[in-house]
């Protein structure tokens, strides 16, 4: 699906880079001009990027052209970062001078501080844009060669429910349904009562049974005898007011035919009036199915009409989004999370839809065995074994077929596209236009992977998913974006800690949907010699398994165009010239993880200058590197680092002299690193710093050569702070200089003899922050429990 990709990296390119560029390019005549072409030329390609989606499965050649178009937009994305880059530094280099000599330089001439190389550099740079602006031109041009016209992209048809349904036919959920009884049927707590309509919400991702078991609570036969009227409506689309009323008194009156079609013309206050007088006396159950809009607006009005029921009357709602239950008024205890079904209960679906007029097979125990292990292979997922069972029912009744649909890829069958995909991507269009790149590139990883939110969030920082303005609070739009990724049920098996989520996996099926979107942009390889070649030279985001008994490979090509990249190594297996050789063909890297989740040391001696020319770097993650000792003075020349991990580098002792000119650091980790003493002073220049993690103050002075309290007043950012105090005495005076006001986290670890009492009365930690202290350098507060 290569417009999911390619018009999230033209949105991107002409959103954000395209407007900063604008701002920068003024230095260099005829570059603007360049870059206004290229908006226009972007926004004739976005415009038929969907006839050409639909168009690419049937015609090679349209393949080809979005291929072209995806290839040029990145290679643009590089250049213009490249210019902005030089630029910037070109900029603060005319600064930094003026202020040696005590003079400030106008903007306009600035051209007369860069040398005749720098200019140059520019030039070339500039000439680069416009090659590839010819390149994009051309590819406009070739969209006429395949008619391809402005479209809209069309959804898959939500189908409309009723509460009709084979009651004998589901399985697994008798336990969640008595659940959801009890609440309708029972009566209601303390803080309840002061409602006059109890709202229950059945919450949970798509292919779930969230309607089937809405269907299977609206048959029971207690439901029927408790209420005077079940009123069933399906929802979906957008909340129409008009039309969910019409549909309630529809199902109030019982009315059909001309009656019904009676309802058009009137008014909602009509509409309103008349749910009011069907209803009032009336003990009523009202069941709204595939609600998706969550502004409150809509739903109020209606819910004031359906206040007049009798007491005890009750709404439920299904909807994957949880902002959608709390919106319709459900209180946490009224929210059911639908769960994922057991093995056992998948293969019971799989097994009679399979199996279904094929009494007489041969082989049935063979079969069985093979259909088991693809139920699995559901991982809880109703809709999946339903379509999974209809697909085998269709095959002939041989083992080879059933094993072909066991070992192959879900995201490659078409019944999946079809069938178990069409649910997810309605929730993927539902997704704000920027969370959707956020949660195609969760796919780069593993199924079945525990993953960190502050490790994803940093991984869509350094890819630019969420903005390029390096003075906005991105980490806050981080976690919004995280948390509408949650709402719509595209995470889940979330770890708790402190009121807060830390860690997340994806289910199977939904990372399977991911990969089919995605296609070739993310790559796994596994490498058992001594050379990387990718398999294909599209992508963009890779992991490299290397076998625990190799090195990495010194041996690379394929690779050029890769931003990120992730590798999983045995002991020692990082060495300096397989890391001098992969910085040498790797220049366009965002993002470098090195971290070993199974905690194996795989630097084997440090990390060579050569990194120091990754120009286009964000972020490395070294964590857990037990034999690095220093970092290279060069990192420091990485002008657009943002995020740098040292967690658990033990023998770490100290960090670069230089580490002040990493203006745009905003995230530095070094809990663990024991070996360290101190932080150097030149801390307190980097002022776009949010989380600081093991960073380490002095509380008895402040000298010119370590980091101290009051430097914490002059990064004035931060939000979330994990430090070790240093000192046998604390400076009061100092530390209140320390300003705290912005600071949402603080864990504090007291490595002298300074008391908890007389540090919170210096550093006056104000209210409503999360506040601990710590029993060692790894930093978890004490009373922050999982």
């Amino acid at each position: 699906m290569a417009d999911a990709i390619v018009s999230l990296i033209l949105d991107q390119l002409k959103t954000t880079i395209i407007d900063k560029a604008k701002e920068e390019v003024k230095l260099l005549v005829g570059v603007k001009k360049e870059v206004e072409k290229l908006e226009r030329n972007l926004d004739l390609v976005l415009s038929v990027l969907s006839h050409a989606e639909e168009r690419k499965t049937a015609d090679e050649l349209v393949k080809k052209w979005l291929d072209r178009l995806k290839e040029a937009a990145y290679d643009m994305e590089d250049a213009l970062d490249e210019w902005k880059t030089r630029v910037e530094l070109e900029v603060k280099g005319a600064e930094d001078a003026a202020n040696r000599q005590g003079k400030v330089i106008p903007f306009c001439n600035f051209l007369s501080c860069f040398s005749f190389r720098r200019l140059s550099s520019r030039r070339e740079v500039a000439l680069n844009i416009k090659e590839i602006n010819r390149r994009i031109k051309k590819i406009v041009k070739e969209k006429n060669n395949y008619q391809l016209e402005r479209k809209k992209i069309e959804l898959p048809k939500r189908p409309e429910t009723s509460s009709f349904v084979d009651v004998s036919k589901l399985c697994g959920r008798d336990g969640v349904k008595r659940q959801i009884l009890s609440h309708l049927l029972g009566g209601t707590s303390e803080v309840e009562a002061g409602k006059l309509i109890q709202t229950i919400s059945i919450v949970g991702m798509g292919g779930l049974g969230k309607t089937a078991l809405a269907q299977l609570v609206c048959n029971d036969p207690d439901v029927k005898q408790h209420f005077e009227s079940v009123v069933w409506v399906c929802v979906s689309d957008s909340f129409d007011e008009k039309r969910v009323a019409k549909a309630i008194i529809q199902g109030l009156e019982k009315l059909s035919g001309s009656a019904a079609y009676g309802l058009e013309s009137d008014p909602l206050e009509i509409l309103l009036g008349r749910i009011s007088k069907s209803i009032e006396g009336k003990k009523y159950l009202l069941v709204l199915d595939d609600v998706w809009a969550d502004k409150s607006e809509r739903w109020d009005s209606l819910k004031v009409a359906l206040n007049l029921g009798a007491a005890g009357s009750k709404i439920l709602v299904t909807s994957r989004d949880l902002n959608v239950a709390s919106m319709m008024g459900s209180s946490d205890s009224q929210i059911i999370h639908l769960e994922k079904l057991g093995d056992e209960e998948c293969w019971s679906i799989l097994r009679d839809i399979a199996f279904r007029g094929k009494d007489k097979m041969k082989s049935r125990e063979d079969m069985e065995e093979i259909g088991r292990k693809i139920a699995k292979r559901c991982k809880g997922l109703p809709l999946a074994a339903k379509v999974l069972g209809s697909l085998l029912q269709s095959r002939s009744s041989t083992k080879g077929e059933w094993l072909a649909i066991l070992d192959s890829e879900i995201w490659k069958l078409n019944l999946a596209q079809k069938e178990i995909f069409a649910p997810l991507l309605l929730s993927y269009y539902d997704l704000p236009h920027p969370v959707r790149r956020c949660f195609l590139y969760r796919v780069l990883f593993p199924k079945d992977f525990e993953y960190g939110y502050y490790n994803i969030t940093s991984h869509w920082l350094a890819q630019g998913f969420l903005g390029s303005d390096s003075n906005a609070d991105l980490e806050s739009v981080g976690l919004e974006y995280f948390n509408i990724l949650v709402a719509h049920s595209f995470f889940q098996d979330f770890t708790i800690w402190n009121g807060h989520i830390y860690f997340f996996k994806m289910h199977d099926v939904v990372h399977d949907f991911g990969k089919y979107l995605a296609e070739d942009e993310f790559a796994r390889e596994v490498v058992e010699s001594d050379r990387l070649s990718t398999n294909s030279a599209k992508h963009r985001h890779l992991l490299v398994m290397v076998d625990k008994r190799m090195t990495f490979p010194t041996f690379i090509s394929g690779v050029e165009k890769l931003r990120t990249l992730l590798t999983y190594t045995g002991e020692d297996a990082l060495t300096p010239n397989a890391l001098r050789s992969l910085f040498k063909h790797c220049r366009r890297l965002r993002l470098l993880d090195f971290s070993e989740p199974f905690g194996r040391n795989h630097l084997c001696n440090g990390v060579p200058e050569e990194v120091g020319e990754l120009m286009h770097l964000r972020s490395i993650n070294l964590a857990r590197s037990k034999k690095l000792e220093r970092l290279p003075e060069a990192l420091c020349n990485i002008f657009n680092l943002e995020c740098l991990v040292l967690e658990g580098c033990q023998n770490l002792k100290h960090l670069p002299d230089s580490i002040g000119k990493l203006l745009n650091l905003r995230s530095l980790l070094t809990n663990g690193c024991f070996a360290l003493t101190h932080y150097p002073k030149d801390i307190r220049k980097l002022t776009s710093l949010r989380i600081v993690g093991g960073v380490i103050a002095r509380a008895d002075r402040n000298d010119d050569k370590e980091f101290s309290l009051a430097d914490l007043g002059n990064l004035k950012h931060l939000r979330l702070v994990y430090m070790k105090v240093v000192g046998n005495s604390i400076d009061k005076e100092e530390a209140r200089i320390a300003e705290l006001q912005n600071v949402e986290e603080l864990g504090i670890y007291l490595a002298g003899e300074v008391e908890e009492g007389d540090i919170i009365e210096a550093l006056q930690p104000p209210s409503g922050i999360r506040f601990g202290f710590c029993d060692d350098y790894w930093l978890i507060p004490r009373g922050f429990e999982l």
